[in-house]
Parts: C-alpha cells; structure tokens; sequence
C-alpha cells in the first residue's frame, strides 16, 4: 500500500506536543534538501501561516564534496520558488580528522546562530524514526547507557533556541510521500550512503529504506521508553543537584557530599556537573566511571 503523505492536521498535532507557540511565532529549519528535511519544510511553512508567522528555511553548506556548494544553492532557489524565505549558511570547514562529526557539529551551530539571529527561538530539524533508530543501534553498539539509549530528544534546550524535531514518531517512507504530493523533487546527499561513515553502516545493517519495518519500529519504541526513563531521571538528580550544590562567587562550585549522597542519583547528578563545568556536550560516558568510587 502506497504511503499516505503527513496532513496538516497530524502535523499539527506532533506540534502542539512540543508547545506553547504562542501567536504569530517565528519558526526557523535546518533543510538539506533531501526528502525529510524538505517535507519539513512544506509542512512547517504551512503551519507556521496559518498562526500569521514568520518562517525561515535555513541551508548550510557544509562544502565536503565538489559541487555541494551548488547543490546548497538549488536546494535555496527550490524552497524560494515553494514560497519560503531561505538562507544559504556557508561553513567553510578545514580540512582534518573527524571531518564528518566536524561538519555535523558545524551544521548544527551555524543553524542555532542563524535562527537567533533571526529571532527565531524554535529550530526545527527533519529527524524521523529511522533516524532514531539508527542513533539507539549506534549508541547502543557503543555502550552508552539509558540515557544513550532514549536516542534524540523530539526538544532539546540548546544556545540560541529550542531544537525541535516534530518528525521523530513518522517513517520516511510518509514524508517522501508528502514532498511527493507537493510536486517538488528532493536532492539527495549522496554521502548518506558512504560506509565510511557509522550511521551509512547502521542505515545499511537495518535494511529498512521506508521506516516501517519491526525492527526500526522495536528501536524507536525502545528509545521512547529510555527517553520516559530519562526524565524520571533527570528530575530526581535536579533535585539532588539543587540540594547538594552552590556555586560560589568567583565561579567556584561547593559540594555537599553528604547531600549529594552515594547511590545511582548521585552518580548521575555529579556527571551532570562534570558536563556542565566542562563544558562538555556530552556527560562522561559510563565506561569513564566504571570504577570510579561514588562521592562520600
């Protein structure tokens, strides 16, 4: 049976799950012009209209292969002829190791800065099942605990807005479907396909191009149990940290390890800080405190 596009109606619904707007709100979009982040794109345009907003289609370049600074401008001249304001964000990235994870690390801040500069306090990105999916098999592979495990968060608090990724419960195969009906043709990144990199291996090990299949359904089902378990959580190490914790003037941190206590909140409330003090995006992996004593 063929897939059946995202209606106005059901993407209103995944939005109003991410909420309050508020009247007339400015909404901003990371779109690489492949058919999920495009799909986006027509139905945020759409609902961001109907409340009287102001919506922004934002491409980054991330300039890894001849002629994506090409692509990057058709992907512009596509969603400006569909009626959107787009804005293509150069990323000029160096040359080096680690070049894919750079230009992804690359992509999501030059995203956050346009969308505050624009005062666009939501960024929303294309992310769909299959994406989660792939990220709880790779996290998993990678042994990276429950937290690991709840996968990407559908919001997220970053610098300069609220990262918002309203596709997460839809299979791709309903958001190509959707561009589709729309009459415009995705441009897709051919590096999606790469084996060099992990998650074009994951994406090829599941073997699930439409995102229905059991096992890309059983993955994002996990990683919604993780994500509730999440934030059972992170509300009782919050707690813990606003017992335990007080940061002095001069920017010095005082623990009361007595507060803090010894048990699994404990641990996880002083990674958060760890992370926090940091700077780190990422708090220490499990493996880091493996044997670690607990504070006491």
């Amino acid at each position: 049976m063929p897939a059946v596009p995202v209606s106005a109606a059901e993407f209103e619904g995944l939005m109003a799950a991410l909420g309050p707007f508020g009247p007339r709100p400015r909404i901003a979009a990371g779109v690489s012009g492949g058919p999920h982040s495009l799909a986006l794109a027509l139905l945020a345009r759409d609902w961001v209209a109907a409340r009287g907003g102001a919506f922004l289609a934002l491409v980054a370049d991330h300039g890894l292969r001849a002629g994506s600074g090409a692509e990057a401008r058709a992907v512009v001249g596509l969603l400006r002829g569909a009626g959107m304001h787009a804005y293509l964000l150069p990323l000029g990235l160096p040359p080096g190791p680690r070049l894919h994870e750079r230009a992804r690390q690359a992509r999501h801040a030059a995203l956050l800065r346009a969308a505050g500069e624009a005062g666009a306090p939501w960024l929303l990105l294309g992310h769909h099942r299959g994406d989660q999916a792939e990220t709880v098999a790779i996290r998993a592979s990678r042994d990276s605990g429950p937290d690991g495990l709840a996968g990407m968060a559908a919001a997220r608090p970053a610098t300069a807005a609220l990262v918002l990724r309203p596709l997460l419960p839809l299979p791709q195969a309903r958001l190509e479907a959707t561009v589709a009906a729309a009459g415009l043709v995705p441009i897709r990144d051919p590096s999606n396909g790469d084996p060099r990199f992990d998650r074009a291996r994951w994406r090829a090990e599941l073997a699930d191009p439409d995102g229905t299949g059991a096992v890309t359904a059983a993955l994002a089902r996990t990683a919604g149990a993780f994500a509730r378990l999440r934030e059972v959580r992170a509300e009782s190490f919050a707690t813990r940290i606003a017992r335990s914790a007080q940061v002095r003037p001069g920017g010095w941190l005082r623990l009361d390890r007595q507060a803090l206590g010894q048990d699994s909140a404990a641990v996880a409330a002083l990674a958060a800080l760890v992370r926090v003090v940091g700077g780190s995006v990422h708090p220490p992996s499990p493996r880091a405190r493996h044997g670690a004593p607990c504070p006491g």
